[in-house]
């Protein structure tokens, strides 16, 4: 009974997907990368974000990207894992299937670029 147990434990833990790690924050490998941002910004328009969130990530249907009045303190964690796994009992759609890993982090990178430079503005 314990082999099959430990079996089934390896299993499901073989099967998990590779961004999620417990007990370590995901932390963006592109950090304030300008190339990746400008990446970010490309995938955010090819991959029809800006229907919900706007043409420059400010808010349409769904919420203003670029701000800092969040349900959720919006780390680079929390916004990566809101894209990778969408956001139930909303329209936001999971995008894993879509959307490589890294293609998420650069628009991560993206969307903290555009929130940098609102606060620049003000």
């Amino acid at each position: 009974m314990k082999t099959i147990l430990c079996g089934v434990l390896l299993g499901a833990a073989l099967a998990l997907p590779d961004s999620i790690v417990y007990g370590q924050q995901l932390e963006n490998p592109f950090g304030l990368d300008p190339v990746a941002a400008a990446d970010g910004k490309r995938l955010y328009h090819s991959q029809g974000c800006v229907a919900c969130h706007g043409n420059n990530a400010r808010g349409a249907v769904g919420p203003d990207l670029t701000d800092d009045e969040w349900i959720r303190a919006p780390s680079d964690e929390m916004i990566f894992n809101t894209i990778r796994n969408g956001r139930s009992g909303t329209l936001m759609s999971p995008f894993r299937d879509v959307m490589s890993d890294e293609q998420i982090w650069k628009l991560v990178t993206y969307l903290r670029d555009e929130n940098r430079k609102r606060k620049q503005s003000q």
